[in-house]
């Protein structure tokens, strides 16, 4: 179920995006901007090009991806998923330490802690709120990977210090995307980790083995 994206309906997002003044103005006065954007490659959606039709076009791909999920799988399609892949299988989403319990009875290896950014349903915890309940729920039968708002190097010190074995991140690699291409990926990347790194070596920590929650504090 999609969420009522209010941000997206302030803005007057849609598919295929429709041209309002707003937007054209803003537009306008970036004439830079403008003319990369008209006499550069156009913009491909490599992972899905081969299935979502000849027009590939913004509304194809989405319309692809929507076919994508189906509403009906339940707990029982997911083992049945699982038992026929034989491989490693994560399921993302979770944010009880319940959920993550019957996770792992089916025979998930990754549990990735989201709230799908927060734009979904209103008033759910961040993922770091609940990382520790399902890291202890888990108990080292699947790895726990921390989604949403990492945005530098000490929010992965943070996650990883309360049980997680990794992040994933989206907007920074988006933003580096955005700005440079390939290379500001890179820088993005490496922005994280010069300062996953510093903040390490602050902490006294020689190994991400070393951390846990005693270095952090919790507001009260």
């Amino acid at each position: 179920m999609a969420g009522n994206r209010e941000r997206d309906l302030r803005n007057g997002f849609t598919v295929p995006p429709r041209i309002g003044f707003r937007s054209a103005l803003d537009t306008l006065c970036r004439p830079a901007w403008l003319w990369h954007f008209l006499t550069s490659p156009r913009i491909a959606f490599r992972n899905v090009e081969k299935h979502a039709g000849a027009t590939m076009n913004l509304a194809s791909v989405m319309e692809y991806i929507s076919r994508q999920l189906d509403p009906s799988v339940t707990w029982e399609d997911a083992a049945w998923i699982i038992e026929e892949w034989k491989g490693p299988f994560a399921i993302k989403g979770i944010l009880s330490a319940a959920d993550a319990e019957r996770a792992v009875q089916i025979g998930v290896t990754g549990i990735i802690v989201s709230n799908h950014g927060g734009r979904q349903l209103d008033h759910v915890p961040a993922p770091i709120e609940v990382l520790p309940e399902i890291v202890a729920a888990v108990g080292g039968r699947a790895e726990v990977i921390l989604d949403g708002g990492v945005r530098r190097g000490t929010d992965v010190i943070k996650a990883l210090a309360l049980g997680a074995k990794a992040c994933m991140v989206g907007r920074p690699y988006l933003y580096g995307l955005a700005a440079g291409g390939e290379a500001g990926v890179e820088r993005a990347l490496a922005i994280l980790r010069s300062e996953l790194e510093r903040g390490m070596k602050l902490l006294g920590c020689r190994s991400l083995a070393e951390l846990d929650a005693s270095y952090l504090r919790f507001r009260r």
